[in-house]
């Protein structure tokens, strides 16, 4: 059996584990992997390369993508689709590993089980936005790396007193990453582009904080509409010196936690045995269990308001 495996869209913590546990599997049951080395794209254009484990060990603890990725949208084009089906069909590929979040596993995987190929995804992405699955692989990473930044931001904080500290997270257009991110930290306010709030109440309740505990900190989702001006609104409403802190993509490029490398090999191990049955679908996790669904049902209900309101102090 052979199987072509493609990372598609951004990089998160965890990928290089799980490839390196799939191509094992595949190996212990004489079976062949390969990987597109640079996402859609280069399953369109034939640049694929033979995997084994030797190829993938000594990296799994680097974060990113030892298969490079591409947010392309190549197989929009129909020409590209009729080259990507002949190369696997020419090059007797049996089954494909995709790895990608929301919009991958939306459009990418239908269109390649349209083609009658088994096709097996893992939810890949730090922002922990895809529907029907509790946890996607590098959220936890991405978390204990904006914890470290809490953590120098505390020491300054304890230092120089009398400032308010704004740390913003990754996330695109959804908050569940900055809301984990405030609720670890204890954050004294968080905002998420979900949920509107009063600049005059967020100054207030950053006031007191500060007077109350020397300083104050918010986390904040960069898909937040203000993000790139709130902390000049902000220093002029508080009369305080604004310190902005931001990850950037620096936060997909943390270390692999304890949680996403157990995460990884699950999910891998699972995803192999649906390959070798024939099977197609996602590797979800529900609960403590992970299991394969066969498609997303819809969007992820928003992040939790209960949490954000205790956070808020609302």
């Amino acid at each position: 059996m052979r199987t072509l495996i493609v990372v598609s869209g951004g990089d998160a913590p965890g990928i290089n584990v799980a490839l390196a546990q799939f191509v094992q599997d595949t190996q212990q049951s004489e079976g062949e992997a390969w990987g597109a080395i640079g996402g859609l794209p280069a399953l369109v254009q034939g640049q694929w390369r033979a995997l084994s484990p030797a190829d993938l060990w000594p990296y799994v603890g680097l974060a990113g993508s030892i298969l490079p990725s591409s947010r392309e949208p190549i197989l929009r084009d129909e020409s590209a689709q009729a080259q990507a089906r002949r190369l696997l069909r020419e090059r007797g590929v049996d089954s494909v590993l995709l790895f990608g979040g929301d919009g991958t596993l939306r459009y990418v995987l239908p269109l390649l089980l349209s083609w009658g190929l088994p096709c097996v995804a893992i939810p890949t992405t730090i922002d922990n936005d895809v529907p029907d699955t509790d946890y996607t692989l590098g959220f936890d990473s991405a978390c204990n790396y904006a914890y470290q930044a809490v953590d120098g931001v505390l020491a300054t904080a304890h230092a120089l007193g009398g400032r308010i500290f704004m740390l913003e997270t990754l996330g695109g257009p959804t908050g569940y990453l900055a809301l984990a991110v405030a609720h670890g930290a204890g954050a004294h306010a968080v905002l998420l582009p979900e949920y509107a709030y009063e600049q005059d109440w967020l100054a207030a309740r950053l006031r007191a904080a500060a007077q109350a505990q020397g300083f104050a900190l918010l986390v904040l989702s960069e898909g937040v509409a203000e993000a790139r001006t709130l902390a000049d609104t902000l220093a002029q409403r508080v009369g305080m010196r604004v310190r902005d802190v931001r990850l950037g993509h620096a936060q997909r490029g943390a270390t692999p936690s304890h949680r996403d490398r157990t995460f990884a090999r699950q999910a891998a191990r699972l995803a192999h045995q649906a390959v070798r049955a024939g099977q197609s679908g996602i590797v979800v996790q529900r609960g403590a269990g992970l299991e394969l669904v066969a498609s997303l049902s819809g969007q992820r209900p928003a992040p939790d308001r209960a949490l954000y309101d205790q956070i808020n102090g609302l």
